[in-house]
């Protein structure tokens, strides 16, 4: 097993103890966290989902407000639907920060790993105690305080939130 899929094993090995058992797998595009993913998918059994995909077909039929008052709910049903797996990987979680759905993303996945470990790839970095997603100048923009969560960054390293 490569690095980055060592270190997300680990990680969710210690979040399967946790309050929220959740990991995130933080780096930019191209930095292998799908690749990682597909690896533990093999290797584990783990289930993967394609968040986008998924989460949008399930919203399309419904009207703007029930997007908004719904999405969490769909998040944590689409884990759930997932059977007895014990983790749960979401990758291209993109549309959870779309303006228009008016999310707090991080507390959808909080809230969606209660009952099972979850592990959503994360596409931004980790700085000075801060979760970022996206830059500055983009409407999906977050900086987020690093707690309740385990953490690893694409180039393997696991951080555990306060």
């Amino acid at each position: 097993m490569r690095d980055l899929a060592r270190g997300i094993a680990e990680q969710a090995e210690l979040a399967s103890k946790s309050f929220y058992r959740l990991v995130l797998v933080a780096g930019p595009p191209g930095s292998g966290k799908t690749s990682a993913f597909n690896e533990l998918q093999v290797a584990k059994g783990w289930s993967l989902l394609n968040l986008n995909k998924v989460l949008s077909e399930r919203l399309l039929d419904l009207t703007s407000k029930q997007r908004r008052l719904r999405t969490a709910d769909i998040v944590r049903d689409l884990i759930e639907e997932q059977g007895n797996q014990t983790v749960s990987m979401l990758d291209n979680i993109g549309l959870l920060f779309h303006p228009a759905l008016q999310q707090e993303p991080m507390m959808a996945l909080q809230r969606a790993s209660r009952n099972r470990t979850v592990i959503a790839a994360w596409q931004g970095e980790v700085t000075a105690g801060k979760l970022i997603y996206g830059s500055p100048d983009h409407p999906e923009y977050r900086r987020l305080d690093v707690k309740d969560v385990q953490i690893v960054t694409a180039d393997g390293h696991g951080l555990a939130g306060a």
